[in-house]
């Protein structure tokens, strides 16, 4: 004999919805189901829509970097060196707030040294210094409890989480190609050390990366000061925006490139052999023109839409990119 149930839920609809009739539907299992608004429903809906989008995105993997709080730490202690050893680790963060790890393992000071290719003592310090400034987050490892792991700040980034504050503004940072981007660096460095007796080391150019996400443009992919101003009318193309209006977009001055990665008095001489490397490592696009200088990043390393990158001006500037490779 079937156990009787010790409660049930009784529900009633209502007769202005049901045709003048009042119905009652009786769910002997409640625990087994939650209600459920339509507006909670068409958040869960858009979330999962926004989960599967991200699983397809053939672009892999991205974190969220956002924007106020990256612009923030221009006033801080961070240095475009600090920079490109963060951007090294964003490589390794894990979904949810899980710690950073390399091949499925949490990544510790010792492995982290090996990964920058600095002594534990001095790669402690800049540990310290990610924590103190609020980048990462310490926390303890699982398997020992006197072993350090860390995990990235969702202040500043997160990985897997679709959902966002309020006119919270952000931009998606693919995985793939900034390992790609750090790949390409490291082989431009070692040609360029191949027959000097004294080596130097151009591996700084990825802080730039960092230090210039807020300022890309959400439909144009430039670096400009107004990133969030919209440039399209309704039914327009980026293309015919920037035909329309060609003023529209406010480009970053080298100057204020300089001063985004907190160098007093910036040289621009710098910023343009930055540029150049990065343009070499295909992660930006330097345009030149009566006298003027603008900046493209690639759309498979900075996003900000809500699309996998299929339509018509993003494969337009993707195939721009895809001239200048060998």
């Amino acid at each position: 004999m079937r156990e009787k149930k010790e409660y049930q839920l009784e529900l009633v609809l209502n007769p202005e919805e049901s045709g003048g009739l009042r119905h009652r539907l009786i769910i002997d299992d409640p625990e087994k189901y939650e209600l459920m608004s339509r507006d909670r429903k068409k958040a869960y809906i858009e979330k999962m829509r926004r989960e599967q989008q991200r699983m397809k995105d053939p672009r892999g993997p991205f974190v969220m970097a956002k924007n106020e709080p990256i612009r923030s730490l221009e006033v801080s202690e961070l240095t475009v060196a600090d920079r490109r050893y963060f951007m090294m680790l964003v490589l390794y963060a894990g979904f949810n707030g899980e710690a950073l790890k390399k091949d499925g393992v949490p990544l510790t000071n010792e492995r982290i040294a090996d990964l920058w290719h600095l002594h534990v003592t001095k790669t402690k310090e800049r540990l310290n210094k990610f924590t103190r400034i609020g980048l990462l987050e310490k926390i303890k490892d699982p398997r020992d409890k006197r072993v350090v792991n860390y995990v990235l700040n969702e202040l500043y980034f997160q990985k897997g989480k679709t959902v966002t504050k309020p006119r919270e503004k952000f931009v998606k940072l693919f995985q793939n190609k900034l390992s790609d981007v750090i790949h390409q660096v490291e082989k431009i460095n070692e040609l360029k050390n191949r027959h000097r007796k004294t080596k130097t080391s151009i591996h700084n150019v990825i802080g730039l990366l960092h230090g210039v996400m807020p300022y890309f443009h959400y439909e144009a992919y430039y670096l400009v000061s107004n990133p969030d101003e919209p440039i399209t009318q309704e039914g327009e193309t980026v293309l015919d925006a920037l035909e329309r209006h060609p003023r529209a977009l406010k480009h970053l001055s080298k100057s204020r490139i300089g001063r985004i990665l907190g160098y007093q008095n910036a040289n621009r001489k710098t910023i343009d052999t930055y540029m150049d490397i990065l343009q070499k490592a295909g992660a930006v696009m330097i345009l030149k023109s009566k006298n003027k200088t603008r900046y493209i990043i690639h759309p498979d390393l900075m996003f900000r839409l809500d699309h996998d990158g299929s339509d018509k001006y993003t494969r337009h500037i993707r195939a721009m990119f895809e001239q200048h490779e060998s």
